[in-house]
């Protein structure tokens, strides 16, 4: 402890000393990665990284006119909330065209923090543009192409590469669940766009123990490939291959981006509905098929279809479970791939006048065998079958300074899920949201993603409160409360229970180029005692306490973040503490075209329940956000460099060290002998 205490104030001392650094431009890649950060270090639902980076990014290359902006394309900035949006065309309604970027502080409920953050996006070129008409030769001549080729490689060997099981004419039960490929990852991607009218992509991915030429496997593991065609007529958009489609809160349909609690306290409901082009690694979040969507006067109307074949541990012509992972690098692994057909269909209508939105969803599905899951107590509602439909009816509405929003869905078993709730700005200096869910035992169903505690939507009850305050220029106060109830058991929970958390965070811009924040947050939940032997599994009360300092400046081409955050656990009468901190340090050159990414960071968490999440730059199109549990350390270096004007490539290499003896790492296949775990990562871009 001692000497994590002294190391601790040498990291904040070096900070101490650069204060009076001078401004320095954060670059767009920065930007996105803090506003991920934000989402990333406190909410509970898995977000696609890949899918919020590339919007924003592309935002950034085609920024949004906001002379000839719509409700939709502002969305697409994840950090706006919906008053923010609403204001920023209001202020443009009311006072025509916005003649400076400057206007932005003119705005009600933009600080300069909002403002620093939208300007890549955003520029206030002329109104009236028409979409134009697209001729074949435009392809060619204006159209951008983009490749990208990854790889990933462990340096320590880990138990599941040991040997290779066809190496093994003796194969045993013990080696036959090794791995089939080498521990090698390796991607592909082709993307092309022109303007915001025609997108085509293609990905091929092969994870670290799968098979690229082997007796079971030639070639990659998975393919996904789309083609997406926007404004031909009265057609909005037309899908061809992967895609995603998102509607009304997530109840019925939204797979990709979850809203959960973080400190963006406002920012509580799904947006960027509609049909999406779909060219991420994960290979089981998505839709293969075709959609439509068309323009009818003040109608939406959408259809989309989807077939393929999903893995599942079928036997006897039933499956008990989905298996997500998209991992096939064992015997095991691979029985279970694309063993399931499943068949989607589904469509939404959706009707705006004037500040008043309704839309109804509705999606059916079909599995070539019945989902049979293993009942127990927590999982006893699940769904079981081979055909479910959903559907529900979503409304957003807007009166003076209070919106309006909801939805509520059904399954053909007759149970019912509702979220609803409202955001209002009574001045400008205050944003309040409300917010009320109530998801039966009974509803269960694939595709929900909305506000909740939990990633499944289903049994769960609670209220959301927060509140964004700018009391004084410079400074902003965040704060949410959250309270929820399950009237059910849940996985590792077996006795209904009730939680609450709290977050509190204080941020502070002292200039353009130093911001910093204090977070403090209170959790109280319930778990079953482990150690226990009874009956009945001892149900106790968790408490969880942390503290987070946030310290960003910069200095010339230099940017500096600290962090410290510590927490403290207590359950049944015995205290646990977790402490954590870094340093991180960016360094863009001047006179050749490479920046560098350094951190080193520490850590001391007691017990599980004390662990760390952690974001870290990463090479493009790839995220990184490991636990840290017990005594150790970690750094990484990151590098990237331009070739040219068309060739790129980034190089990360990570190594985390354990100081508290423990002699192996992981366990099963994933088992590495030894204190230590490196990484090494390298991405090469190519435009064309």
């Amino acid at each position: 402890m001692k000497r994590i205490v002294i190391c601790l104030f040498c990291v904040f001392i070096l900070g101490t000393f650069s204060l009076s650094a001078q401004d320095a431009i954060t670059t767009t890649e920065q930007l996105i990665a803090d506003i991920f950060e934000q989402y990333a270090a406190e909410s509970e639902v898995d977000i696609d990284y890949d899918t919020f980076y590339e919007e924003l990014m592309y935002c950034a290359e085609n920024p949004i006119n906001l002379n000839q902006t719509t409700k939709e394309e502002l969305e697409k900035l994840r950090f706006l909330s919906v008053s923010q949006v609403e204001s920023i065309l209001a202020y443009s309604y009311q006072f025509g065209k916005i003649q400076s970027i400057y206007e932005l502080q003119l705005i009600e409920g933009l600080d300069m923090t909002d403002i620093r953050r939208i300007l890549p996006f955003v520029n206030v070129g002329e109104s009236g543009e028409t979409i134009k008409k697209i001729y074949w030769h435009d392809l060619l001549q204006y159209g951008k192409h983009e490749l990208f080729f990854r790889s990933d490689q462990g340096v320590e060997t880990k138990e599941g590469y040991r040997f290779l099981p066809e190496e093994d004419e003796g194969a045993t039960e013990t080696n036959v669940k090794n791995y089939l490929g080498n521990s090698l990852y390796h991607s592909l991607r082709y993307r092309y766009h022109l303007k915001d009218r025609i997108f085509i992509g293609i990905t091929a991915e092969k994870d670290a123990g799968e098979q690229f030429l082997g007796s079971t496997h030639t070639g990659y593991d998975s393919y996904s490939g789309y083609a997406l065609i926007n404004d031909i007529g009265k057609m909005k958009s037309l899908v061809i291959g992967d895609f995603r489609a998102n509607f009304g809160m997530g109840l019925v349909l939204r797979p990709e981006f979850g809203m959960g609690k973080s400190s963006y306290v406002l920012n509580v409901t799904s947006r960027n509905s509609g049909l999406k082009k779909y060219g991420s690694t994960d290979e089981t979040n998505f839709f293969r098929g075709a959609g439509a969507t068309v323009q009818l006067g003040k109608f939406d109307l959408t259809a989309f279809y989807s077939n393929k074949m999903i893995d599942g541990d079928t036997v006897n012509g039933a499956f008990s479970s989905l298996y997500k992972t998209g991992l096939h690098r064992t015997i095991s692994e691979l029985s279970k791939k694309q063993t399931v057909s499943q068949q989607v269909m589904g469509g939404n209508a959706t009707y705006t006048f004037s500040n008043f939105q309704i839309g109804l969803t509705a999606v059916h599905t079909i599995f070539n065998s019945k989902l049979e899951p293993d009942k127990s107590v927590y999982n006893y509602f699940y769904f079981s079958g081979n055909q479910q439909t959903t559907a529900g009816i979503h409304y957003r509405m807007r009166w003076y300074k209070l919106n309006l929003f909801g939805e509520t869905a059904m399954t053909g078993n007759g149970s019912i899920a509702t979220i609803n709730g409202f955001i209002v700005t009574p001045i400008s200096q205050v944003s309040l949201v409300t917010l009320h869910r109530y998801y039966s035992p009974e509803f269960d169903t694939f595709y929900a993603t909305a506000f909740s505690e939990t990633s499944r939507i289903n049994n769960e009850s609670g209220w959301y409160l927060g509140t964004e305050i700018r009391p004084f220029r410079r400074w902003k106060i965040a704060a949410y409360a959250d309270s929820y109830r399950f009237v059910w058991p849940k996985y590792g929970i077996d006795a209904p229970y009730v939680g609450a958390d709290y977050l509190l965070q204080i941020d502070y811009a002292a200039q353009r180029n130093i911001a910093m924040f204090w977070r403090f947050k209170y959790e109280e939940k319930q778990s079953n005692l482990s150690g226990t032997i009874t009956v009945m599994p001892l149900v106790v009360p968790v408490q969880k306490t942390s503290l987070r300092y946030n310290l960003s400046y910069s200095f010339r081409n230099f940017r500096f973040k600290n962090v410290l955050e510590g927490n403290l656990v207590r359950q049944a009468d015995a205290p646990t503490y977790g402490i954590i901190a870094s340093q991180d340090l960016s360094y863009t050159f001047s006179t050749i075209p490479l920046a560098i990414d350094v951190r080193y960071q520490f850590f001391d968490a007691v017990n599980y329940e004390n662990r760390f999440y952690s974001y870290e730059k990463d090479v493009l199109y790839a995220f990184s956000i490991p636990m840290y549990f017990g005594l150790g350390s970690r750094y990484y270096l990151n590098l990237r460099y331009n070739l040219n004007k068309s060739l790129s490539f980034w190089f990360k290499i990570a190594q985390t060290v354990y100081a508290d003896d423990r002699e192996s790492l992981s366990t099963g296949n994933e088992t590495i002998s030894g204190n230590r775990k490196t990484d090494i990562r390298f991405l090469l871009k190519w435009n064309f």
